[in-house]
């Protein structure tokens, strides 16, 4: 069963719906909502704290001879510390679960910068869980030099005067995309890919562009070599270009298994054309011309190279901080995504005039375009992308609630034949599998 349904929650919201109305759901409703979850968390972490004293555990150094004074500051870091899995143990919490995993219609987005209420202990939550490695829930932390020491974020206009400037990380509609969001898309997409009836669809999510390129020739290599039934396969790619370049964009390659040294088609998709050319068209063409050199006196790989970019990230000259556009995960994943759908269910579109191409794709990006090739206002683009970065958050913590529950049971009947106690210090969870790359 779902997790989210398991707690009473509707589906993930669609893709077509993906707007915020700050009408429907009111600050003085998400405050309420916030002082409720303060307050379990609060009861939660005193019953750890009571267990632990019946056990006989010593309290930590850090403890403050205060129970009450303890528990409004230091005791969900100490709860982290002593812990490995502690956001999962308090994801089985349903009074906190059902907050922490609630839909983006129950939370106020602060109208200029789209800033979600969060409660005082939920951020202190997603800080101190991104302390941990693969424990990242997307978009919600602040980075651990703008943490205060019991897990709070530090606000822009609380840092000391000329000891930092303002940039994306201050704000939750900013902040890049994290390997944890990249891994959530990236499984996303090969989810799509499955049962294609008619061409073979690889995904590729690996390595840097040039790096995806060469897995692209690589795998076609040994299809040919296994005398693969297709003749044809396509490749999806969406991958940042490379260790110094933050920016994500989007490939879409058909190859003969036959010819693995030359692609039959490949088209580059970039998210920004301010000039009627996407700004990184010559780095693609370079990465192109590496992965597939052609002898001496024939045609470049990156001839064959077609423009399938879209205009839709906004570029950020005059834009205040607060306000850039950092959103090129999203735009790529949803052209992939069209790209996918257009092989699946029209494959003989992959032979189509690119314009064809790109107009069918747009025609298949309904959270970005009213109708094919008429894109959303700019506002409407925003708000879809705040409400995306809010769901990856939700689906990162629905795998860690799934998971942490697929052990539980087998674990606790063990701890119980032993008498340990689940809040004690033996109680904590093996690492569960996080790899989320992987489609299910």
């Amino acid at each position: 069963m779902n997790p989210l349904m398991a707690l009473g929650f509707t589906e993930p919201e669609s893709i077509n719906n993906l707007q915020i109305c700050h009408i429907e759901y009111t600050k003085e409703q998400a405050e309420r909502a916030n002082l409720a979850f303060d307050d379990s968390v609060k009861r939660y972490l005193r019953r750890w704290i009571d267990q632990r004293a019946v056990s006989g555990v010593t309290q930590s150094p850090d403890t403050e001879s205060d129970t009450d004074e303890f528990v409004e500051q230091g005791a969900l870091r100490s709860y982290f510390k002593h812990h490995d899995d502690a956001l999962e143990r308090m994801l089985q919490q349903e009074d906190i679960a059902k907050h922490l995993l609630r839909p983006s219609s129950q939370v106020f987005f602060e109208p200029d910068a789209y800033e979600p209420l969060l409660a005082k202990f939920e951020k202190r939550i997603y800080n101190l869980a991104a302390q941990k490695e693969q424990l990242e829930v997307p978009f919600r932390y602040s980075s651990r030099n703008r943490q205060g020491i019991h897990g709070d974020s530090i606000n822009f206009a609380d840092m000391p005067v000329g000891e930092v400037r303002e940039d994306i990380g201050f704000y939750f509609g900013t902040r890049r995309s994290d390997t944890t969001a990249l891994n959530l898309i990236a499984r996303q997409l090969r989810r799509e890919a499955l049962f294609s009836t008619f061409l073979p669809i690889h995904v590729v999510t690996e390595g840097y562009m040039e790096d995806s390129l060469r897995i692209i020739r690589t795998t076609t290599e040994k299809l040919r070599e296994e005398n693969a039934q297709s003749l044809l396969h396509c490749f999806v790619v969406q991958r940042r270009h490379a260790a110094d370049d933050r920016h994500l964009g989007a490939a879409f390659l058909v190859m003969n298994i036959q010819q693995p040294e030359l692609p039959q088609r490949v088209l580059f998709c970039d998210t920004l054309k301010p000039n009627g050319k996407p700004p990184w068209w010559n780095k693609f063409k370079r990465y192109l011309d590496t992965v597939f050199p052609q002898p001496e006196g024939c045609p470049a790989a990156s001839d064959r190279l077609e423009d399938g970019g879209l205009n839709l990230q906004r570029l950020h000259d005059g834009v205040p901080v607060r306000h850039q556009d950092i959103d090129c995960a999203f735009y790529t994943a949803s052209m992939a995504r069209a790209l996918i759908q257009i092989t699946k269910l029209s494959p003989e579109l992959i032979s189509a005039s690119i314009e064809e191409l790109v107009s069918q794709m747009t025609e298949r990006m309904p959270e970005y375009f009213e109708q094919a090739n008429v894109a959303k206002a700019p506002e409407l683009v925003r708000q879809v992308n705040v409400v995306r970065r809010w769901q990856m958050g939700q689906e990162a913590l629905s795998d860690l609630q799934r998971n942490y529950q697929s052990i539980s049971t087998a674990l606790n009947s063990t701890l119980v034949e032993q008498g340990v106690s689940s809040w004690g210090e033996t109680a904590d969870y093996p690492d569960s599998n996080r790899d989320l790359s992987s489609a299910a």
